[in-house]
């Protein structure tokens, strides 16, 4: 099973012992999948392929609804691809992984613009997992 550090609200999550906590299983693969989709692409040095352009197609961006909501989902679902290349190549390593922690399928990536106020969009994916589970991550981004 791999783990990572667990995060919340941008912070690293420290339990009541004091310790940084840990996160595994399908929450493993919602925060995976926030993160590498919230992740401007670029934004690691390191790994300049790794993340999303999705806040920068969305920001300050006067082009037609529809339009932005069919390139986002097509960034998306290319960082979600990206996404399960690394699992895949992490699970032929010799790091063990779980079914749970993978995605096994995309199901849907759907955008919703806030009627009261255009500035705001919410993100909602939906996975499957390697363990036949469904798995949602949503956020939201602001112009």
């Amino acid at each position: 099973m791999s783990f990572d550090l667990k995060i919340f609200q941008g912070d690293l999550k420290i339990g009541n012992n004091g310790d940084v906590e840990q996160v595994v299983g399908a929450e493993k693969l919602t925060q995976d999948i926030l993160k590498i989709v919230t992740t401007p692409i670029g934004g690691n040095i390191f790994f300049p392929w790794y993340g999303s352009p999705i806040t920068n197609i969305l920001i300050g961006n006067s082009l037609d609804t529809k339009f932005i909501f069919e390139l986002s989902k097509s960034q998306i679902t290319t960082a979600l691809e990206r996404l399960q290349e690394l699992q895949k190549t992490q699970s032929q390593s010799y790091q063990k992984t779980e079914p749970s922690e993978m995605i096994g399928a995309i199901k849907d990536v759907l955008l919703e613009r806030n009627q009261t106020d255009p500035r705001y969009f919410s993100v909602m994916i939906t996975v499957l997992n390697k363990a036949f589970n469904r798995v949602n991550a949503v956020f939201d981004v602001t112009l």
